[in-house]
């Protein structure tokens, strides 16, 4: 038979299969299916192709091939509005399971925010001046993180054995039953991955999710996963104490997408979270807007008053992320990777078909001109060009872009990546946490990615339409029809970002 075994550089075997170009539309437009083996050993990745990859790549070609053949019969009556509207329900379910898995990762980043001051008191062993449930919570999301490390240390060292049948979950090994062989926390981790690519930080989180289904539910091949598996799980996680409805949700949310691509990859037969869900009663802390009393004891604090930079503080950054924030209503790690080419003039026609120039700012993931430097955004509509707020150019940050002395750096270099995610922002967020609080801005729900919320409010009532806001903001659309008609005009967004203002604020 074909030799369907690949070592990369590093070693690692992977599994790649080319798919004939008339079947690529069924495949995404993919010219081969590719896997990794997670092995460097050539016998356990010739085995693996035979017992399991072989069989499983030739059902996918199979059935692309059907239907490839059925497109090519005569054409069937029109739809009826009764399968477009179940096709409709369909989308919007699928919309649905993507903003859930997106929020759940969001909450947890303002979470961990939040709680960061009170997790650093408790690791170098001081008492928290903090309310006990707060506390609690600390220290749970400390003993979390620490599991999740070991787990993965004792995960790579397993796979270093190589042990045949076995997998290592959490803390335990657990003998992997019968069955294809196509693992919820690697295959489908994996090739979820690879097409959706991710970020590290997010990928981690759906591990992380993946090796909680085994550890309660254990580890079995994706096939043999059942909705009374998935109903059980659900139980689960509802019976236990340290858990919130919001946390329960979130945790159905991830496993609902990585079975949910299995089954739309024609991995499993049918997704066994279809249905599946909680219902959520409890309210979670909702996130407050700055009001101006808050906002004027932020800006006249020392950082933007005095000129004080303290440690953990991140250079200018302590200065310009809270404006940029407050008057472009972008999220933190957008602003925090700026890169000096990311500010840039934009020329456009005005409403008398005049060129002008516009001082703008790129969110964008596309590498710098030299490749070193690499972005990464949410998702494909946070990339956008918008017009930089004439506060901000009156204050003089396109003067400081300007004045860097590395034009090929960031903007904020004093950033530095940390963590799972490399993400240059989760440190400095714990300091603004920190920062606010010592200035007398202690309502835990005025955070950072408050801004955002603060700026929708004040676009809103700026007159700014919702189309607008959500191509500022970098939002989805909220349905199909927006997914019709070209960006808005840079003339447009001009004009927008011009008026927006915080009414009664003095900087």
């Amino acid at each position: 038979m074909c030799n369907y075994r690949h070592k990369a550089p590093n070693g690692v075997y992977y599994f790649r299969r080319a798919i004939p170009e008339h079947l690529h539309p069924f495949f995404g437009g993919k010219r081969e299916m590719k896997f990794t083996l997670r092995t460097k050993d050539r016998d356990a990745a010739k085995r693996l192709i035979l017992d399991q990859w072989a069989s499983w790549s030739q059902a996918r070609l199979d059935k692309a091939q059907a239907s490839f053949d059925a497109a090519a019969q005569p054409p069937t009556a029109p739809k009826s509005q009764a399968l477009l509207d179940r096709e409709r329900a369909r989308w919007e379910w699928d919309e649905e399971q993507a903003d859930l898995a997106s929020e759940a990762a969001q909450n947890a980043d303002e979470e961990a925010e939040e709680l960061a001051p009170i997790m650093d008191a408790l690791e170098a062993g001081q008492v928290p001046d903090a309310a006990p449930q707060h506390v609690a919570r600390a220290a749970q999301l400390a003993i979390a993180n620490v599991r999740q490390i070991y787990g993965a240390e004792l995960e790579r060292e397993a796979n270093k054995r190589n042990a045949p049948g076995a997998a290592v979950v959490a803390e335990k090994a657990v003998v992997a039953p019968k069955g294809n062989g196509i693992f919820l926390d690697t295959d489908i981790v994996d090739g979820w991955a690879t097409e959706r690519s991710p970020s590290a930080k997010g990928r981690a989180a759906y591990e992380s999710s993946a090796r909680l289904f085994n550890s309660i539910m254990g580890r079995k091949s994706a096939e043999l996963i059942s909705k009374a598996d998935v109903q059980a799980y659900k139980q689960s996680l509802i019976a236990d104490a340290s858990r919130s409805q919001v946390n329960v949700r979130n945790q159905l949310a991830y496993l609902r997408t990585l079975l949910g691509w299995a089954a739309q990859n024609d991995v499993i037969e049918t997704d066994p979270t279809k249905d599946v869900r909680i219902w959520v009663t409890e309210k979670r802390e909702d996130r407050s807007d700055w009001d101006i009393d808050d906002l004027a004891k932020l800006f006249s604090g020392p950082v933007h008053s005095k000129g004080e930079r303290s440690k953990g503080c991140g250079g200018e950054a302590a200065y310009w992320l809270p404006l940029l924030a407050l008057f472009m209503g972008a999220r933190r790690e957008e602003l925090g990777q700026l890169r000096v080419s990311d500010v840039r003039q934009s020329v456009y026609l005005d409403d008398a078909e005049q060129p002008q120039q516009a001082w703008c700012m790129d969110i964008t993931d596309r590498p710098d001109a030299e490749g070193a430097l690499v972005n990464k955004i949410k998702n494909a509509a946070s990339r956008r060009l918008i017009p930089l707020h004439p506060k901000l150019i009156e204050l003089g940050f396109v003067a400081y872009v300007q004045g860097l002395s590395n034009q090929q750096g960031r903007v904020f270099p004093d950033l530095k990546p940390i963590g799972v995610g490399q993400s240059l922002t989760d440190k400095w967020g714990q300091w603004f946490t920190r920062y606010k609080r010592s200035l007398g801005i202690s309502d835990n729900t005025k955070v950072f990615h408050s801004f955002r919320h603060t700026w929708k409010t004040q676009a809103t009532n700026a007159g700014i339409s919702e189309r607008l806001c959500r191509e500022i903001q970098g939002h989805r659309g909220k349905d199909a029809a927006d997914k019709y008609g070209s960006k808005p005009s840079m003339a447009t967004l001009v004009a927008a970002i011009a008026s927006y203002r915080i009414p009664g604020l003095k900087i």
